[in-house]
């Protein structure tokens, strides 16, 4: 599993340092762990300047065209998320370092169980990936081809980067689901690794012997333990970028559907009904690994509630009471985005009703000077590509 998690983990990682989201000079050191490099310290400060200052020139480029309100707050966004990132890396660097420990203490607990450590292989990341990437493409594409800019230069293609689908939605939505699906295998092996021990945790002549029984439950309450830690650790290092990353998309849905009614011409030319698709399945996606793992975590509480602690013996009784009351303290931890809110099931319903009144509050308020040029201000950027749709509808009516 260490292996497999090391080498999935390198491309993630990519996507990270190239947005921005983690330093470069974090490198996996001889040991496994993810390090500061102190050996080329002027080589990655060097790259770490370079890509900030690509970054800023592509924000001052599209920042000086003219006052359009939708590219604005897009940069807005790209850059508090880039921001929420990096303010905790520590935690992100700890998150990633503590799975990598973890790890090798399971594999000193695997020998003594015939089970399958649960992973997601490389060729399944990649392929996941790869299909991202594909999606990612095809929507710019069909975009383009839909909306066809007058000249293609660098203002277009940085209108293109940072307009929809919004390249950045796809690092955070692959990196996060990354550390949970991770996280979540590992409760899964912890689980698997239970229902290996003998049936009423009894010890078995020729196999298993009380002091053996106690020795593995230990450990696997141990690793239990350990691992609700990590869970912990990742609201710490993710919960600020998934708080961003909720409230933008919120915000995007509630404005996409609201152009939707209001510019006719806006859906001609923008596929925005694939955006907000595409939105919604991110937002599930982190909500339904989220709850996973809740489930994976919690369900070592019915293998425990199962064992019949009056036929065993006093210090199995006792590792299994002190197992029940650990998971009875770590009940309550749950993935939150900074504490303002937990993201499991419930949140859906949070969501929709949050959907439908900040929907019927901009209905209502479609009168109001602000909101008039809001509108405007995206009927405006879309009038150039829209002049240009035009011409070539007429030119294919003219020859057809």
């Amino acid at each position: 599993m260490t292996t497999v998690f090391k080498s999935t983990l390198v491309p993630v990682l990519a996507l990270g340092k190239i947005f921005g989201l983690i330093n470069i000079s974090y490198i996996l050191d001889p040991d496994g762990l993810l390090t500061l490099n102190l050996h080329s310290t002027y080589y990655y400060s060097f790259l770490e300047f370079t890509r900030m200052i690509v970054l800023l020139i592509f924000t001052y480029m599209v920042f000086i065209e003219e006052l359009y309100y939708i590219v604005h707050y897009r940069l807005v966004k790209f850059w508090i998320a880039i921001i929420a990132a990096r303010l905790s890396e520590i935690w992100t660097v700890k998150l990633i370092n503590g799975i990598i420990q973890f790890d090798r203490k399971l594999a000193l607990l695997s020998p003594a169980f015939p089970v399958h450590q649960h992973s997601i292989s490389k060729k399944k990341w990649n392929i996941i990936l790869t299909s991202l990437f594909l999606y990612f493409v095809f929507f710019e594409v069909y975009d383009m081809y839909l909306w066809p800019p007058n000249t293609f230069d660098i203002n277009t293609f940085l209108l293109f980067f940072f307009g929809m689908p919004y390249v950045l939605d796809y690092v955070v939505i692959i990196t996060v689901c990354f550390y949970l699906i991770n996280i979540g295998c590992r409760f899964q092996t912890l689980n698997d690794f239970w229902t290996c021990l003998p049936h009423g945790s009894v010890s078995v002549p020729g196999e298993w012997t009380d002091s053996e029984l106690v020795m593995l439950m230990e450990s696997i309450r141990l690793l239990h333990a350990e691992l609700s830690q990590l869970f912990k650790i990742f609201s710490c290092s993710y919960g600020t970028l998934l708080l961003v990353f909720f409230v933008c998309c919120i915000i995007d849905i509630i404005y996409l559907i609201y152009l939707m009614i209001k510019l006719e011409n806006v859906i001609r030319h923008v596929p925005l009904h694939m955006l907000n698709i595409q939105i919604v399945v991110f937002l599930m996606s982190v909500i339904l690994a989220a709850s996973w793992i809740n489930e994976k975590k919690m369900k070592m509480v019915s293998y425990l509630r199962l064992t019949p602690i009056s036929k065993v013996p006093v210090e199995v009784k006792l590792q299994i009471k002190m197992f029940l009351y650990q998971i009875s303290m770590l009940e309550s931890d749950e993935i939150s985005a900074f504490g303002f809110f937990n993201i499991n099931l419930n949140l859906v319903v949070s969501i929709a009703m949050l959907l439908m009144t900040g929907f019927s509050t901009l209905v209502q308020m479609k009168d109001h000077p602000i909101i008039l040029a809001l509108v405007n201000n995206t009927h405006i950027y879309h009038s150039n590509w829209e002049n240009v749709y035009a011409s070539n509808y007429s030119k294919n009516v003219t020859s057809h």
